[in-house]
């Protein structure tokens, strides 16, 4: 009863099948549950369709113009994704989960090495996809579950490889270094070689290794090799990608005072920490106890520097969103595998029943907060409607799962590492039919669109209010030609570099147009504006659908004369 297979009741024989199964459930099945939300995995999906609609796979466009904010590693993975399992939520999540399933695979091989103890390595990984940021954003589409496979890889190599005796590994080493490395630049840029090399570098300086970057050359080699045929084939179709991806896409979003989604400095910290989830009761633990042991296996030094200079790093940073420190939660993971093993072997089981209330208290007042939120009884509105008792009640039913799991870890600890594992399982699996349709028809515009595609797709002109709902549009319809009613949002860059001027219209523009523009075929408006507040600043249309906070106006084709 020592090992960590049979404490969970698996046969060892058996635990990779287990594994498997758990994540096909877990990260494959809520891929389809769920329309797109708008704006970034409409977004993704709808730029790997022009690709593939177009065959271009080195200029990167959104609505047919030109969108430079990322390289296009990442839209590779989609385009492959799309060509294997169609035009569908699937298909548009389907690498995002698999990067994140790869990441937990190398975790565990690095592990093995690590720890010498396949046990430990198993719980890391299990550890590592179930955290609450991982699994959220493995399950979405987006490319920092892609930079964060090749960045995580990156510095795994840089470990092994430097730990490595022989020539030929180190040789080998830093140039697969590279090819990781190269790999994440063309899916995020140049953050793919400034976190690991921000990592590596103090490394280096407390072991004394300086030697090592004699090493370097053939690490860039490697790099060049993979990066630059795209980065010249994309420079000489448009010459203007790499100042505008260097200054505004890097620069200013880091440090500029115009920097997109700014919040302070201590941001971060309670995203670590509610990330962690389920595992809060054993990580600051866990990294106590790394630092701890950092003399006696420097590799948690490592892991603690791998840990600490990303979240520094991003802390810094004036934008910051949610999933920029998704690096951080590899080496959690590795540092809490140790002390899950632990604690199971050592029958220690008033950690397990510690992490376990943690639980049972989280998801019964979360299930408590969403019960009277969205029924009503605190808030000026509810947030489901009355005929949303089903949607309400399958989101109260994601949490009490949750706490569930926290309930029955208390009562068998000695089986804590898969009921924990399993905490975040229903809202992954019911999220798709859990939302309440404020948040549907606000965020994820394909049910509208779909309810109304045959007019749409008839119509000879479609104006959109808002960009993000106008990728949207876009995907649903596969229709490139989307137009811009007075926004501009993250399509500006393409607006000014290569869209006509009728791409966009000011509200003037588009009235004074009309009646030219019906002569050629219907024209149909799609405005995002606040709830029960439908537009009244446009003409008279001939159809009208409002459903929350979309309305759809549709003109009909009308003849000279």
């Amino acid at each position: 009863m020592s090992t960590l297979t049979r404490v969970c009741g698996i046969p060892r024989r058996w635990f990779a099948g287990v594994a498997l199964a758990w994540f096909a459930v877990a990260y494959l099945l809520p891929l389809m549950n769920r329309d797109l939300w708008a704006p970034d995995e409409t977004r993704y999906a709808e730029i790997s369709r022009e690709m593939l609609q177009n065959g271009d796979w080195v200029l990167p466009r959104l609505l047919g113009m030109h969108y430079f904010e990322k390289p296009v590693a990442g839209y590779w993975l989609n385009n492959l994704s799309q060509l294997m399992f169609g035009q569908n939520p699937f298909a548009v999540r389907f690498a995002s989960a698999l990067c994140a399933g790869l990441t937990a695979l190398a975790l565990y091989g690095f592990a093995v090495r690590l720890f010498r103890d396949r046990r430990q390595a198993m719980a890391s990984a299990l550890c590592y996809l179930s955290g609450l940021l991982v699994y959220s954003v493995g399950t979405y589409s987006v490319l920092d579950t892609m930079v964060t496979l090749w960045m995580n890889l990156t510095l795994m190599l840089f470990f092994l490889t430097l730990n490595s005796e022989r020539p030929a590994a180190k040789w080998g080493g830093y140039a697969l270094m590279g090819v990781t490395a190269g790999m994440g630049f063309l899916t995020k840029g140049f953050i793919a070689l400034a976190v690991p090399g921000i990592v590596a570098l103090p490394w280096l300086l407390v072991t004394r290794r300086w030697g090592e970057l004699r090493y370097l050359g053939v690490t860039l080699l490697a790099l060049l090799a993979v990066s630059l045929p795209w980065a010249l084939a994309v420079h000489r179709l448009a010459p203007d990608y790499w100042h505008y991806f260097f200054w505004v896409e890097h620069v200013q979003r880091f440090a500029g005072d115009d920097a997109q989604h700014k919040a302070p400095f201590w941001f971060y910290l309670p995203v670590l920490v509610l990330g962690t989830l389920p595992w809060l009761g054993f990580a600051p633990l866990a990294v106590w106890r790394g630092w701890q042991a950092r003399h006696q296996a420097p590799e948690k030094l490592f892991l603690l520097l791998w840990l600490v200079v990303p979240l520094c790093f991003f802390s810094l940073a004036k934008g910051k969103l949610l999933t920029y420190i998704l690096i951080c939660f590899a080496p959690l993971a590795l540092l809490c595998g140790p002390l899950l093993v632990a604690a199971l072997d050592h029958a220690q089981v008033r950690r397990w029943r510690i992490n376990g209330t943690i639980n049972l208290v989280l998801g019964s007042l979360l299930t408590l907060v969403l019960l009277m939120v969205g029924s009503g009884l605190v808030g000026k509105q509810a947030l489901y409607h009355a005929d949303e008792k089903i949607a309400l009640a399958l989101g109260c039913l994601c949490f009490i799962g949750w706490a569930v799991c926290g309930a029955a870890t208390v009562r068998w600890p000695q089986r804590g590492l898969w009921l924990t594992a399993l905490c975040p399982l229903l809202l992954g699996l019911l999220l798709g039919w859990a939302l309440p349709s404020s948040v549907i028809y606000s965020k994820l515009p394909g049910p509208f669109v779909e309810a109304h595609r045959a007019a749409l797709v008839k119509a000879r002109e479609i104006y959109v209010t808002d960009a993000g709902i106008a990728v949207g549009v876009g995907w649903f319809t596969r229709r490139d030609d989307i137009r811009l009613l007075n926004s501009r949002g993250e399509l500006a860059y393409g607006l000014e570099t290569s869209a006509t001027p009728a791409r966009r219209k000011t509200t003037e523009q588009f009235i004074a147009d009309l009646p030219q523009a019906r002569l050629a075929g219907d024209v149909a408006v799609l405005i995002r504006h606040e709830k029960g507040d439908p537009p009244t600043h446009l003409p008279l249309a001939d159809e009208r659908y409002t459903r929350e906070r979309l309305t759809l106006l549709i003109y009909h084709q009308q003849t000279a004369g």
